[in-house]
Protein backbone atom coordinates (compact mmCIF):
# COMPACT_ATOMS: atom_id res chain seq x y z
CA UNK A 1 0.00 0.00 0.00
CA UNK A 2 1.23 3.51 -0.83
CA UNK A 3 1.77 5.09 2.58
CA UNK A 4 1.95 8.63 1.27
CA UNK A 5 -1.47 8.42 -0.35
CA UNK A 6 -2.93 6.62 2.62
CA UNK A 7 -1.83 9.03 5.29
CA UNK A 8 -1.81 12.49 3.67
CA UNK A 9 -3.72 14.85 5.92
CA UNK A 10 -4.23 17.72 3.46
CA UNK A 11 -6.30 15.93 0.86
CA UNK A 12 -8.55 12.94 0.54
CA UNK A 13 -6.43 10.12 -0.90
CA UNK A 14 -7.52 7.71 -3.57
CA UNK A 15 -6.36 4.16 -3.13
CA UNK A 16 -5.79 1.82 -6.01
CA UNK A 17 -7.92 -1.30 -6.36
CA UNK A 18 -5.03 -3.45 -5.17
CA UNK A 19 -4.44 -1.27 -2.08
CA UNK A 20 -8.09 -1.53 -1.11
CA UNK A 21 -8.06 -5.30 -1.64
CA UNK A 22 -4.85 -5.69 0.38
CA UNK A 23 -6.33 -3.69 3.24
CA UNK A 24 -9.55 -5.70 3.29
CA UNK A 25 -7.60 -8.96 3.45
CA UNK A 26 -5.32 -7.58 6.19
CA UNK A 27 -8.23 -6.24 8.20
CA UNK A 28 -10.11 -9.55 8.23
CA UNK A 29 -6.94 -11.56 8.85
CA UNK A 30 -5.77 -9.51 11.84
CA UNK A 31 -9.31 -9.16 13.18
CA UNK A 32 -9.50 -12.94 13.46
CA UNK A 33 -6.09 -13.09 15.15
CA UNK A 34 -6.50 -10.29 17.71
CA UNK A 35 -10.21 -10.19 18.60
CA UNK A 36 -11.31 -12.96 21.00
CA UNK A 37 -14.13 -14.92 19.42
CA UNK A 38 -14.83 -17.23 22.35
CA UNK A 39 -17.73 -16.42 24.66
CA UNK A 40 -15.79 -17.82 27.63
CA UNK A 41 -13.26 -15.02 27.31
CA UNK A 42 -15.91 -12.35 27.86
CA UNK A 43 -17.51 -14.36 30.65
CA UNK A 44 -14.14 -14.36 32.36
CA UNK A 45 -14.34 -10.63 33.03
CA UNK A 46 -17.47 -11.25 35.13
CA UNK A 47 -16.49 -14.53 36.80
CA UNK A 48 -12.94 -13.70 37.87
CA UNK A 49 -12.27 -13.56 41.60
CA UNK A 50 -11.10 -9.96 41.63
CA UNK A 51 -10.39 -10.03 45.36
CA UNK A 52 -7.79 -12.79 44.84
CA UNK A 53 -6.37 -11.93 41.45
CA UNK A 54 -3.45 -13.96 40.14
CA UNK A 55 -1.12 -13.71 37.16
CA UNK A 56 -3.00 -16.66 35.65
CA UNK A 57 -6.09 -14.45 35.55
CA UNK A 58 -4.18 -11.68 33.77
CA UNK A 59 -3.07 -14.17 31.14
CA UNK A 60 -6.61 -15.50 30.70
CA UNK A 61 -7.92 -11.95 30.26
CA UNK A 62 -5.22 -11.02 27.74
CA UNK A 63 -7.11 -12.53 24.84
CA UNK A 64 -7.50 -15.83 23.07
CA UNK A 65 -6.24 -17.31 19.84
CA UNK A 66 -8.00 -18.15 16.60
CA UNK A 67 -7.83 -21.94 16.78
CA UNK A 68 -10.77 -23.64 15.08
CA UNK A 69 -8.39 -26.42 13.95
CA UNK A 70 -6.37 -28.35 16.52
CA UNK A 71 -3.05 -30.02 15.79
CA UNK A 72 -2.93 -33.31 17.66
CA UNK A 73 0.45 -34.23 19.24
CA UNK A 74 2.18 -37.32 17.90
CA UNK A 75 1.38 -39.10 21.16
CA UNK A 76 -0.78 -38.28 24.18
CA UNK A 77 0.97 -36.15 26.76
CA UNK A 78 3.73 -34.98 24.41
CA UNK A 79 2.49 -31.39 24.32
CA UNK A 80 2.33 -31.08 28.08
CA UNK A 81 0.10 -28.22 29.22
CA UNK A 82 -0.52 -29.44 32.75
CA UNK A 83 -3.82 -28.16 34.07
CA UNK A 84 -4.23 -25.66 31.21
CA UNK A 85 -7.35 -26.53 29.27
CA UNK A 86 -7.62 -26.47 25.51
CA UNK A 87 -10.44 -24.45 24.01
CA UNK A 88 -13.58 -26.47 23.39
CA UNK A 89 -14.37 -24.72 20.12
CA UNK A 90 -12.34 -26.89 17.75
CA UNK A 91 -14.18 -27.78 14.57
CA UNK A 92 -11.50 -30.13 13.32
CA UNK A 93 -8.54 -32.07 14.74
CA UNK A 94 -5.69 -33.12 12.49
CA UNK A 95 -2.43 -35.00 12.94
CA UNK A 96 0.71 -33.72 11.23
CA UNK A 97 3.85 -35.79 10.67
CA UNK A 98 6.02 -33.15 12.34
CA UNK A 99 3.63 -32.75 15.27
CA UNK A 100 2.84 -29.31 16.64
CA UNK A 101 6.06 -27.63 15.54
CA UNK A 102 6.15 -27.64 11.75
CA UNK A 103 4.40 -25.74 8.98
CA UNK A 104 1.09 -27.39 9.83
CA UNK A 105 1.04 -25.51 13.14
CA UNK A 106 0.23 -22.38 11.11
CA UNK A 107 -2.90 -23.95 9.67
CA UNK A 108 -5.19 -21.57 11.57
CA UNK A 109 -3.26 -18.62 10.17
CA UNK A 110 -3.70 -20.01 6.66
CA UNK A 111 -7.39 -20.45 7.41
CA UNK A 112 -7.64 -16.82 8.62
CA UNK A 113 -5.85 -15.67 5.46
CA UNK A 114 -8.21 -17.71 3.30
CA UNK A 115 -11.22 -16.21 5.06
CA UNK A 116 -9.62 -12.79 4.56
CA UNK A 117 -9.23 -13.30 0.82
CA UNK A 118 -12.80 -14.54 0.37
CA UNK A 119 -14.15 -11.86 2.72
CA UNK A 120 -12.21 -9.15 0.86
CA UNK A 121 -13.83 -10.20 -2.41
CA UNK A 122 -17.33 -10.02 -0.91
CA UNK A 123 -16.49 -6.75 0.88
CA UNK A 124 -15.31 -5.25 -2.40
CA UNK A 125 -18.55 -6.14 -4.14
CA UNK A 126 -20.58 -4.46 -1.39
CA UNK A 127 -18.36 -1.38 -1.08
CA UNK A 128 -17.24 -0.47 -4.60
CA UNK A 129 -17.44 3.32 -4.24
CA UNK A 130 -15.09 3.64 -1.26
CA UNK A 131 -12.04 5.79 -2.09
CA UNK A 132 -9.88 4.76 0.86
CA UNK A 133 -9.89 3.16 4.32
CA UNK A 134 -7.31 5.37 6.02
CA UNK A 135 -9.35 5.87 9.20
CA UNK A 136 -10.09 2.16 9.53
CA UNK A 137 -6.44 1.43 8.71
CA UNK A 138 -5.34 3.69 11.56
CA UNK A 139 -7.52 1.85 14.05
CA UNK A 140 -6.32 -1.51 12.75
CA UNK A 141 -2.71 -0.44 13.37
CA UNK A 142 -3.67 0.66 16.88
CA UNK A 143 -5.53 -2.60 17.50
CA UNK A 144 -2.57 -4.73 16.41
CA UNK A 145 -0.21 -2.62 18.55
CA UNK A 146 -2.37 -3.02 21.65
CA UNK A 147 -2.87 -6.72 21.01
CA UNK A 148 0.91 -7.14 20.82
CA UNK A 149 1.68 -5.33 24.05
CA UNK A 150 -1.18 -7.01 25.95
CA UNK A 151 -0.10 -10.49 24.85
CA UNK A 152 3.55 -9.67 25.53
CA UNK A 153 3.11 -8.61 29.16
CA UNK A 154 3.02 -12.16 30.55
CA UNK A 155 6.35 -13.08 28.95
CA UNK A 156 7.84 -9.70 29.80
CA UNK A 157 7.20 -9.59 33.53
CA UNK A 158 8.01 -13.27 34.03
CA UNK A 159 11.51 -12.33 32.83
CA UNK A 160 11.76 -9.01 34.67
CA UNK A 161 10.97 -11.00 37.82
CA UNK A 162 12.84 -14.14 36.72
CA UNK A 163 10.35 -16.98 36.94
CA UNK A 164 10.09 -18.02 33.30
CA UNK A 165 13.51 -19.71 33.54
CA UNK A 166 14.04 -20.45 37.26
CA UNK A 167 17.23 -21.81 38.83
CA UNK A 168 18.16 -25.27 37.67
CA UNK A 169 16.93 -28.11 39.84
CA UNK A 170 19.34 -30.77 41.11
CA UNK A 171 17.83 -33.29 38.73
CA UNK A 172 18.75 -31.05 35.80
CA UNK A 173 22.28 -30.54 37.11
CA UNK A 174 22.65 -34.33 37.28
CA UNK A 175 21.21 -35.06 33.82
CA UNK A 176 23.65 -35.68 30.94
CA UNK A 177 23.82 -32.77 28.51
CA UNK A 178 22.73 -34.90 25.58
CA UNK A 179 19.54 -36.02 27.30
CA UNK A 180 17.95 -32.55 26.98
CA UNK A 181 15.97 -31.54 23.92
CA UNK A 182 17.36 -28.67 21.88
CA UNK A 183 14.62 -26.32 23.07
CA UNK A 184 15.22 -27.22 26.73
CA UNK A 185 18.92 -26.43 26.33
CA UNK A 186 17.94 -23.08 24.83
CA UNK A 187 15.79 -22.36 27.89
CA UNK A 188 18.05 -23.57 30.68
CA UNK A 189 20.93 -21.38 29.56
CA UNK A 190 18.83 -18.53 30.97
CA UNK A 191 18.36 -20.39 34.24
CA UNK A 192 21.88 -19.69 35.45
CA UNK A 193 22.18 -16.21 33.91
CA UNK A 194 19.26 -14.41 35.52
CA UNK A 195 20.88 -11.05 34.76
CA UNK A 196 20.41 -11.68 31.06
CA UNK A 197 16.89 -12.97 31.64
CA UNK A 198 16.02 -9.71 33.41
CA UNK A 199 17.70 -7.71 30.64
CA UNK A 200 15.59 -9.51 28.02
CA UNK A 201 12.47 -8.76 30.08
CA UNK A 202 13.33 -5.06 30.32
CA UNK A 203 13.88 -4.96 26.55
CA UNK A 204 10.41 -6.47 26.04
CA UNK A 205 8.99 -3.96 28.52
CA UNK A 206 10.49 -1.19 26.41
CA UNK A 207 8.72 -2.64 23.36
CA UNK A 208 5.43 -2.59 25.27
CA UNK A 209 5.87 1.04 26.32
CA UNK A 210 6.82 2.13 22.80
CA UNK A 211 3.78 0.39 21.31
CA UNK A 212 1.47 2.12 23.79
CA UNK A 213 2.26 5.64 22.64
CA UNK A 214 1.70 7.07 19.19
CA UNK A 215 5.05 8.92 18.72
CA UNK A 216 7.10 5.81 19.56
CA UNK A 217 4.91 3.13 17.99
CA UNK A 218 7.19 2.66 14.97
CA UNK A 219 10.21 2.14 17.23
CA UNK A 220 8.30 -0.44 19.26
CA UNK A 221 7.26 -2.26 16.10
CA UNK A 222 10.84 -2.25 14.80
CA UNK A 223 12.17 -3.62 18.09
CA UNK A 224 9.47 -6.27 18.14
CA UNK A 225 10.35 -7.31 14.60
CA UNK A 226 14.07 -7.47 15.38
CA UNK A 227 14.15 -8.86 18.91
CA UNK A 228 11.17 -11.20 18.97
CA UNK A 229 11.86 -12.13 15.36
CA UNK A 230 15.07 -13.66 16.69
CA UNK A 231 13.03 -15.61 19.26
CA UNK A 232 10.78 -16.81 16.44
CA UNK A 233 13.74 -18.22 14.52
CA UNK A 234 15.11 -19.83 17.68
CA UNK A 235 11.79 -21.52 18.43
CA UNK A 236 11.62 -22.92 14.93
CA UNK A 237 15.23 -24.08 15.02
CA UNK A 238 14.82 -25.78 18.40
CA UNK A 239 11.20 -26.99 18.11
CA UNK A 240 9.98 -24.53 20.72
CA UNK A 241 6.43 -24.47 21.93
CA UNK A 242 5.90 -20.71 21.62
CA UNK A 243 6.83 -20.30 17.96
CA UNK A 244 3.32 -19.18 17.02
CA UNK A 245 3.18 -16.57 19.77
CA UNK A 246 6.61 -15.25 18.79
CA UNK A 247 5.66 -15.25 15.11
CA UNK A 248 2.62 -13.10 15.91
CA UNK A 249 4.83 -10.39 17.42
CA UNK A 250 7.10 -10.59 14.39
CA UNK A 251 4.25 -10.36 11.88
CA UNK A 252 2.47 -7.68 13.91
CA UNK A 253 5.67 -5.64 14.20
CA UNK A 254 6.16 -5.77 10.44
CA UNK A 255 2.54 -4.73 9.83
CA UNK A 256 2.66 -1.77 12.25
CA UNK A 257 6.02 -0.65 10.85
CA UNK A 258 4.88 -0.81 7.22
CA UNK A 259 3.48 2.76 6.87
CA UNK A 260 6.78 4.17 8.15
CA UNK A 261 9.08 2.29 5.81
CA UNK A 262 9.02 4.79 2.94
CA UNK A 263 10.06 7.64 5.22
CA UNK A 264 12.71 5.46 6.90
CA UNK A 265 14.12 4.49 3.49
CA UNK A 266 14.19 8.09 2.31
CA UNK A 267 15.91 9.29 5.49
CA UNK A 268 18.42 6.52 6.13
CA UNK A 269 19.17 5.11 2.68
CA UNK A 270 18.57 8.04 0.33
CA UNK A 271 19.75 10.46 3.04
CA UNK A 272 17.11 13.04 2.25
CA UNK A 273 15.09 15.18 4.63
CA UNK A 274 11.71 13.72 5.53
CA UNK A 275 8.62 15.43 6.84
CA UNK A 276 6.35 12.68 8.20
CA UNK A 277 2.84 13.02 6.85
CA UNK A 278 1.14 10.14 8.64
CA UNK A 279 -2.58 10.18 9.21
CA UNK A 280 -3.95 10.00 12.73
CA UNK A 281 -7.59 9.95 13.70
CA UNK A 282 -8.76 13.25 15.11
CA UNK A 283 -10.60 12.63 18.37
CA UNK A 284 -12.82 15.71 18.11
CA UNK A 285 -15.72 15.25 20.50
CA UNK A 286 -15.24 15.27 24.30
CA UNK A 287 -16.68 11.75 24.48
CA UNK A 288 -14.08 10.45 22.05
CA UNK A 289 -11.26 12.19 23.92
CA UNK A 290 -12.36 10.88 27.31
CA UNK A 291 -12.83 7.37 25.97
CA UNK A 292 -9.33 7.39 24.45
CA UNK A 293 -7.77 8.57 27.71
CA UNK A 294 -9.80 6.11 29.80
CA UNK A 295 -8.98 3.14 27.54
CA UNK A 296 -5.27 3.89 27.40
CA UNK A 297 -5.19 4.44 31.16
CA UNK A 298 -6.96 1.12 31.76
CA UNK A 299 -4.50 -0.75 29.54
CA UNK A 300 -1.54 0.83 31.32
CA UNK A 301 -2.87 0.25 34.84
CA UNK A 302 -4.12 -3.31 34.19
CA UNK A 303 -1.50 -4.79 31.86
CA UNK A 304 1.52 -2.80 33.07
CA UNK A 305 1.10 -1.83 36.73
CA UNK A 306 -1.17 -4.61 38.01
CA UNK A 307 0.50 -7.30 35.91
CA UNK A 308 3.93 -6.20 37.16
CA UNK A 309 2.78 -6.32 40.79
CA UNK A 310 1.21 -9.77 40.43
CA UNK A 311 4.31 -11.16 38.71
CA UNK A 312 6.49 -9.72 41.48
CA UNK A 313 4.21 -11.26 44.10
CA UNK A 314 4.38 -14.62 42.31
CA UNK A 315 8.18 -14.38 42.08
CA UNK A 316 8.42 -13.52 45.77
CA UNK A 317 6.02 -16.10 47.19
CA UNK A 318 5.06 -18.81 44.69
CA UNK A 319 7.13 -19.10 41.53
CA UNK A 320 4.79 -20.78 39.07
CA UNK A 321 7.35 -23.20 37.60
CA UNK A 322 8.84 -24.35 40.90
CA UNK A 323 6.74 -26.71 43.07
CA UNK A 324 5.77 -25.18 46.40
CA UNK A 325 5.11 -28.29 48.50
CA UNK A 326 8.17 -29.02 50.70
CA UNK A 327 9.89 -32.32 50.12
CA UNK A 328 10.94 -34.89 52.70
CA UNK A 329 12.77 -32.98 55.44
CA UNK A 330 16.55 -32.65 54.89
CA UNK A 331 16.46 -35.04 51.94
CA UNK A 332 17.65 -32.70 49.19
CA UNK A 333 20.64 -34.07 47.33
CA UNK A 334 22.07 -36.63 44.95
CA UNK A 335 22.05 -40.25 46.11
CA UNK A 336 23.97 -43.31 45.01
CA UNK A 337 21.98 -46.53 44.80
CA UNK A 338 24.09 -48.83 46.98
CA UNK A 339 21.64 -51.72 47.00
CA UNK A 340 18.79 -52.60 44.68
CA UNK A 341 16.50 -55.63 44.78
CA UNK A 342 13.68 -56.65 42.46
CA UNK A 343 11.31 -59.35 43.72
CA UNK A 344 13.82 -60.11 46.53
CA UNK A 345 16.65 -60.66 44.06
CA UNK A 346 19.74 -58.44 44.26
CA UNK A 347 20.45 -56.58 41.02
CA UNK A 348 24.14 -55.58 40.90
CA UNK A 349 25.14 -52.23 39.47
CA UNK A 350 25.51 -52.09 35.72
CA UNK A 351 25.47 -48.95 33.57
CA UNK A 352 23.41 -50.81 30.96
CA UNK A 353 20.83 -52.43 33.24
CA UNK A 354 17.33 -51.46 32.14
CA UNK A 355 15.71 -52.06 35.55
CA UNK A 356 18.17 -50.99 38.24
CA UNK A 357 18.15 -47.36 39.35
CA UNK A 358 21.54 -45.72 38.88
CA UNK A 359 21.21 -42.55 40.96
CA UNK A 360 18.42 -40.62 42.64
CA UNK A 361 17.82 -36.94 43.37
CA UNK A 362 15.50 -35.45 45.95
CA UNK A 363 14.72 -31.76 45.53
CA UNK A 364 13.92 -29.37 48.37
CA UNK A 365 10.37 -29.50 47.02
CA UNK A 366 8.35 -32.68 46.51
CA UNK A 367 10.07 -34.08 43.43
CA UNK A 368 12.14 -37.26 43.19
CA UNK A 369 13.92 -38.45 40.07
CA UNK A 370 16.01 -41.45 39.22
CA UNK A 371 18.07 -42.60 36.26
CA UNK A 372 17.73 -45.99 34.63
CA UNK A 373 19.26 -47.33 31.41
CA UNK A 374 16.08 -47.13 29.39
CA UNK A 375 14.44 -44.66 27.03
CA UNK A 376 11.10 -42.97 27.49
CA UNK A 377 8.87 -40.69 25.48
CA UNK A 378 9.52 -37.03 26.21
CA UNK A 379 6.80 -34.68 27.39
CA UNK A 380 6.65 -30.96 26.67
CA UNK A 381 9.67 -28.84 25.88
CA UNK A 382 10.09 -26.41 28.74
CA UNK A 383 7.24 -26.87 31.20
CA UNK A 384 4.51 -24.58 29.93
CA UNK A 385 1.98 -22.30 31.51
CA UNK A 386 1.45 -20.75 34.92
CA UNK A 387 0.32 -23.86 36.73
CA UNK A 388 -1.60 -24.22 40.00
CA UNK A 389 -0.65 -27.77 40.97
CA UNK A 390 2.86 -28.90 41.82
CA UNK A 391 2.54 -32.01 39.68
CA UNK A 392 1.90 -29.75 36.68
CA UNK A 393 4.96 -27.58 37.33
CA UNK A 394 7.24 -29.53 35.05
CA UNK A 395 10.12 -27.18 34.22
CA UNK A 396 12.48 -29.65 35.92
CA UNK A 397 11.29 -32.64 33.90
CA UNK A 398 9.85 -31.41 30.59
CA UNK A 399 12.13 -31.68 27.59
CA UNK A 400 14.28 -34.32 29.29
CA UNK A 401 14.97 -37.61 27.54
CA UNK A 402 17.35 -40.47 28.20
CA UNK A 403 16.61 -42.54 31.26
CA UNK A 404 15.70 -39.83 33.77
CA UNK A 405 12.27 -40.34 35.37
CA UNK A 406 10.60 -37.63 37.47
CA UNK A 407 7.91 -38.07 40.11
CA UNK A 408 5.88 -35.77 42.29
CA UNK A 409 5.42 -37.26 45.75
CA UNK A 410 3.55 -36.87 49.01
CA UNK A 411 5.05 -38.30 52.19
CA UNK A 412 3.01 -39.63 55.09
CA UNK A 413 5.38 -39.14 58.02
CA UNK A 414 3.08 -41.12 60.36
CA UNK A 415 2.74 -44.26 58.24
CA UNK A 416 6.23 -43.73 56.78
CA UNK A 417 5.05 -44.05 53.19
CA UNK A 418 5.66 -41.99 50.06
CA UNK A 419 3.17 -41.90 47.18
CA UNK A 420 4.77 -41.11 43.81
CA UNK A 421 3.03 -39.75 40.69
CA UNK A 422 4.76 -39.45 37.33
CA UNK A 423 5.38 -35.87 36.19
CA UNK A 424 5.71 -37.04 32.59
CA UNK A 425 2.18 -36.70 31.20
CA UNK A 426 2.81 -39.50 28.73
CA UNK A 427 3.03 -41.83 31.74
CA UNK A 428 0.57 -40.03 34.00
CA UNK A 429 -0.94 -43.32 35.24
CA UNK A 430 2.37 -44.67 36.56
CA UNK A 431 1.76 -44.07 40.26
CA UNK A 432 3.03 -46.15 43.18
CA UNK A 433 3.58 -46.08 46.94
CA UNK A 434 6.73 -47.10 48.83
CA UNK A 435 7.55 -47.39 52.50
CA UNK A 436 10.59 -45.46 53.65
CA UNK A 437 13.06 -45.50 56.50
CA UNK A 438 15.87 -43.09 57.40
CA UNK A 439 18.42 -44.87 59.59
CA UNK A 440 20.80 -41.90 59.27
CA UNK A 441 20.81 -38.34 57.92
CA UNK A 442 22.47 -39.46 54.68
CA UNK A 443 20.65 -42.75 54.05
CA UNK A 444 17.12 -43.45 52.80
CA UNK A 445 15.69 -46.95 52.39
CA UNK A 446 12.66 -47.50 50.15
CA UNK A 447 10.64 -50.67 49.68
CA UNK A 448 7.28 -51.73 48.24
CA UNK A 449 5.83 -52.22 44.77
CA UNK A 450 6.88 -49.94 41.92
CA UNK A 451 4.79 -48.70 38.99
CA UNK A 452 5.23 -52.07 37.24
CA UNK A 453 3.89 -53.97 40.30
CA UNK A 454 7.32 -55.47 41.01
CA UNK A 455 8.55 -55.65 44.59
CA UNK A 456 11.63 -53.44 45.04
CA UNK A 457 14.06 -52.66 47.82
CA UNK A 458 16.35 -49.64 47.40
CA UNK A 459 19.12 -48.29 49.63
CA UNK A 460 20.15 -44.70 48.89
CA UNK A 461 23.27 -42.97 50.24
CA UNK A 462 23.71 -39.24 49.77
CA UNK A 463 26.74 -38.14 47.80
CA UNK A 464 28.66 -35.00 48.81
CA UNK A 465 28.72 -33.29 45.45
CA UNK A 466 29.84 -29.77 44.53
CA UNK A 467 28.17 -27.97 41.60
CA UNK A 468 30.72 -25.56 40.07
CA UNK A 469 27.98 -23.70 38.20
CA UNK A 470 26.58 -22.33 41.45
CA UNK A 471 29.76 -22.31 43.52
CA UNK A 472 31.56 -19.03 44.18
CA UNK A 473 33.86 -17.95 41.36
CA UNK A 474 36.79 -17.49 43.74
CA UNK A 475 36.41 -20.82 45.51
CA UNK A 476 38.98 -23.54 44.99
CA UNK A 477 37.04 -26.53 43.73
CA UNK A 478 38.06 -30.16 43.71
CA UNK A 479 35.53 -32.05 41.60
CA UNK A 480 35.40 -35.82 41.97
CA UNK A 481 33.64 -37.51 39.03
Amino acid sequence: MNTTDIFLENKEPVWSAFEKWAFRVSFIFFFLLIVPLELDYYKGWFTTDWANLHIRDIGRLSGSSFNPIKIKPLFDGAADKGSLKDANTYFLTITAKEGIYGLASYINWFLALGIGIIGAFIWGLLDQKRQHYRNLYYFLLVGVSYAMLIKLQGLTFSKVFPTQMPDLALTQLNTPFGDFTAQKLYWIQFSFVHGYEVFAGLAELLIMLFLLFKPTRAVGAALSLAMIGNITFANHAYDGGIHLAAAFFTLGGAFVLWPYLKNIWTLLVLQKDVKPNLYYHDFKTPLQKYFRIAFKSFVFLFFFVLSAYLHWHNYKYDSYKVPSRPGLADSRGLYDVTEFKVNNKIVPYSPVDSVRWQNVTFEKWSTMSYTVFNTFLIHGEAGRGKQFKDIDRTYESAGTGGGRRHFYYEADTIKKTITFQSKNKVYKDENFTLHYQRPSANRIILWGKNQYKDSIYVVLDKRDKVYPLYAGKKENLVVTP
